[in-house]
């Protein structure tokens, strides 16, 4: 991501209601397994508002790419961090229990990143995703932050199950807002036809926020009983056996 990306991920990412829904549903899947972690690496740590949740269940390691991501998990205080390449992880086989990766492998080669995956973790380790949805759903919003690709569940279950996963749990997310999502892009795309190459994060009314976490929240209620038909996203869980 650029320069810019980063400082507005540093500045919304605790309160805003996207990262902040993507942190509840992702604690409420941790919740539910209690998983018994030791070591926990999350790939592309950005600017590090993960990192501190993720503390709960064991000792953390952040690994992002970009120094700049790093500076600012830096400033919120974290320490154990590397910067390395996902498709080639800086760390001997076997050396975690739980790898996070969210919204991060539409960036790079799934594939050999997969295959990282499972090397780096343990027997038995886990393996928590977060993905974008739809390839019709393609905006400049995915050009601005460098995504190659969106997924469906089939698409991401075979880069899983082909490299050595096997799927526990599969949901789409951002469910309740897919239709006025999808109607947004594809006015802009098709309608407007805007060739501004940018992000759909930008500062909102505290109502507005509060409302669409308050969205999220119940989506992460729903989401660790049931697995939702259609989203903008995808969660999944998957599990190593080795």
């Amino acid at each position: 991501m650029e320069l810019e990306e980063y400082e507005k991920m540093y500045r919304f990412e605790e309160n805003y209601w996207w990262w902040a829904g993507k942190r509840k549903i992702v604690k409420r899947i941790l919740e539910s397994l209690k998983p018994d972690c030791d070591r926990i690496l999350d790939i592309g740590c950005g600017t590090g508002a993960n990192l501190e949740y993720l503390g709960d269940y064991g000792t953390v390691v952040g690994l992002d790419f970009s120094r700049e991501a790093l500076d600012f998990s830096k400033m919120r205080e974290h320490e154990n961090l590397v910067q390395g390449d996902a498709e080639r992880l800086p760390f001997r086989d076997d050396s975690f229990d739980l790898i996070t990766g969210l919204d991060i492998i539409e960036h790079i080669d799934d594939g050999r990143a997969s295959r990282g995956f499972v090397e780096a973790l343990k027997n038995n380790g886990l393996l928590l995703l977060t993905v974008p949805a739809y390839s019709f759903l393609w905006s400049k919003h995915d050009e601005a932050l460098h995504h190659r690709r969106r997924y469906s569940k089939n698409q991401l279950r075979r880069v899983l199950e082909e490299n050595g996963f096997t799927i526990e749990k599969m949901s789409y997310w951002n469910s309740f807002l897919f239709i006025p999502v999808a109607v947004t892009r594809l006015v802009k795309r098709y309608v407007i036809r805007s060739r501004e190459v940018k992000t759909d994060v930008g500062e909102l009314p505290s109502i507005i926020n509060g409302l669409l976490t308050f969205i999220m929240t119940v989506e992460s209620c729903l989401i660790r009983r049931i697995d939702l038909p259609f989203g903008v996203s995808i969660v999944c869980l998957a599990r190593v056996t080795k």
